[in-house]
């Protein structure tokens, strides 16, 4: 009964014809939500097979929302079970809409966050989904949110507890996710966005995980993001952000000892420097603003990244100066304002 109203609810709210009608709807349905009751019948929407898209949505953004706000509601027995039944429905979706694989996939992430009974989150979903090419794009996705999630501020946990839980989801982990990136790259039957998910999770565990630039400069993953500089649209967006994590992890530490920093200079010398050239090329014969203004951005994160670097052996950045005169030479106030910080600091 509850999951016919709710669905009556939501064809009121995106098919009415009147603002009063789905106004009453949308209110109806934000009360429902903060039912116990929500827990049980979005399981049922996400588990019906005569349901489409949006009501799935709705009731996964009505799950991830309930976890956040009340998972202690479920108990610990009550929390693993909605915990298989979501892997389960997840499962279900590996093919369909990104949008309810990404809102399934941040529930998940924030449960694994949160349930201190989920002892193994990522050996768990990688037992899952890691064994069928249609489904690895699903832990991917997973995974890419995971570290995000530790920074949701809606999440209210004790200090201790966010440590312990950060170490043994992260840092305990890292070392296995880059296995299991590189694994991911190395299988061909893969779906073909496969290579840009890898990407995403990269560069999501770069910025807020445990993953350094040591762990992962013998690796294809490094060739990888740089590579994909060359391709169109969503791809070279995302190569853009996961090479100036990359530039971004090479940045002089003060708390850095001799071997790491060695590693860091080794890095930027024999393989970023090279690399940063033939992007320089690619960016000169680039006709595409939006593209070229992606260049720099990259650019100007190298060029933060090393300043002191470039003073001591401006030679040896050569490639990386010019392209930042390029990026002035543009015209564009955008792609001009980006390097303003750099231009300070080297000033100085």
């Amino acid at each position: 009964m509850a999951t016919n109203e709710v669905i009556s609810a939501l064809n009121a709210l995106y098919q009415g014809t009147s603002l009063p009608e789905r106004e009453r709807a949308n209110a109806w349905l934000e009360q429902f939500q903060k039912t116990t009751q929500a827990w049980t019948t979005s399981d049922a929407i996400l588990g019906s097979a005569d349901l489409g898209v949006e009501a799935k949505l709705f009731a996964a953004q009505t799950l991830r929302n309930k976890i956040i706000a009340g998972i202690g509601e479920l108990g610990e027995q009550g929390a693993l079970s909605l915990r298989d039944s979501m892997v389960a429905h997840l499962r279900e979706a590996r093919s369909g809409a990104q949008p309810l694989i990404t809102q399934l996939c941040l529930g998940l992430a924030d449960m694994a966050v949160q349930l201190g009974a989920w002892t193994d989150p990522f050996g768990d979903m990688a037992g899952t989904f890691l064994g069928d090419a249609s489904a690895v794009s699903c832990l991917l996705e997973f995974l890419a949110v995971l570290p995000e999630e530790f920074l949701n501020e809606r999440l209210m946990l004790d200090s201790e507890f966010f440590v312990q839980r950060a170490d043994a989801l992260l840092t305990q982990r890292a070392g296995d996710v880059i296995a299991l990136l590189v694994q991911c790259l190395q299988q061909t039957e893969l779906r073909a966005d496969a290579h840009t998910r890898v990407l995403v999770c990269f560069s999501s565990w770069l910025k807020h995980g445990d993953i350094t630039l040591e762990m992962v400069q013998d690796t294809q993953l490094v060739a990888l993001a740089f590579a994909a500089l060359e391709e169109e649209g969503g791809v070279f967006d995302t190569a853009v952000d996961a090479v100036c994590e990359i530039l971004y992890e090479t940045r002089a530490d003060r708390d850095d000892d001799i071997r790491v920093a060695r590693a860091k200079d080794v890095a930027v010398e024999q393989q970023l420097v090279p690399l940063l050239a033939a992007a320089a090329v690619q960016m000169r014969t680039n006709s595409d603003p939006e593209r070229v203004q992606g260049f720099c951005r990259v650019f100007t994160e190298a060029g933060e990244a090393w300043v002191e670097r470039i003073v001591r052996n401006v030679g040896m950045f050569e490639a990386v100066v010019a392209a930042l005169v390029d990026c002035v030479r543009l015209g564009s106030l955008d792609a001009v304002g980006m390097t303003f910080a750099f231009w300070g600091v080297l000033a100085d």
